[in-house]
């Protein structure tokens, strides 16, 4: 099994650990300037959601410029077709289009006579079983791990992705898994998240993913945590745009660290 994840120590018996931070915009020059798209569709009836900004100068530290003149689209392999809806900021919004488990899912976006494309396939759904504390002697202090045990499904390739939210606000680490050593087993994983405290509110979602999917974010996390110059991840979008599109199942538990 493979973890990456934002971290300040590392245990030899967790097999992969490293720390990252989730960073786009890595093209230095104006003329250099990309469209970024980042989209999901998620499992079951809710609001689908795609972001499109462009990339900035390097020294630049506002907000990457927002789209919202982009003509968003999404098909299924079974050629249900829907539009997206701009709500402002480079976000736009599609509800009354459930994600389905099996399904491909085809993005395609057009921005300035370009158009960008990317294909994705949900897979089945594993819902987190529990979520619970781990504590771990480390000198004079304790480090706090969260475990979001999940049982794996057996012969299939897995891949999946954790986000986490700390108090409210989302940690920007990336934390992602594959079931490589542990094909249907209960996954009892930690993730180690930095300056933890007693009477944290914290979120944990688990997201199955495709593996262009989980590829996209292992080579944004090895950039990220790499002294060499910085490369772009490859994207399953088409066209010379950035970013990623995902069909994936999600599920959600939270806890008060004590």
């Amino acid at each position: 099994m493979k973890f990456i994840l934002t971290a300040l120590v590392s245990f030899t018996f967790i097999l992969v650990f490293s720390g990252c931070q989730k960073v786009i915009d890595i093209d230095l020059n104006d003329t250099d300037q990309k469209v970024v798209v980042e989209g999901t569709i998620l499992r079951g009836d809710t609001i689908q959601r795609v972001r499109v900004t462009k990339t900035q100068n390097f020294d630049e530290s506002t907000s990457p410029p927002a789209v919202d003149d982009a003509t968003v689209s999404v098909v299924d392999n079974l050629g249900n077709a829907a539009s997206f809806t701009s709500v402002g900021n480079g976000w736009y919004e599609l509800t009354s289009y459930p994600g389905v488990e099996g399904r491909t899912y085809t993005l395609t976006v057009s921005v300035d006579g370009e158009t960008y494309s990317g294909s994705s396939t949900m897979p089945n759904y594993m819902p987190l079983d529990s979520l619970f504390v781990e504590y771990y002697p480390f000198g004079a202090d304790t480090l706090i791990s969260l475990v979001p045990s999940h049982y794996d499904e057996a012969g299939v390739t897995n891949f999946y992705q954790f986000h986490i939210y700390r108090n409210g606000e989302k940690d920007k680490g990336i934390y992602i898994q594959d079931d490589q050593f542990t094909d249907g087993n209960l996954i009892l994983q930690p993730l180690f998240v930095s300056d933890l405290e007693v009477n944290d509110i914290v979120r944990v979602d688990l997201f199955c993913i495709d593996k262009p999917v989980y590829s996209y974010f292992n080579q944004l996390s090895v950039n990220s945590s790499s002294s060499a110059t910085p490369a772009n991840p490859i994207s399953n979008m088409t066209g010379g745009c950035l970013g990623y599109f995902s069909a994936r199942t999600f599920h959600s538990r939270t806890i008060v660290v004590n």
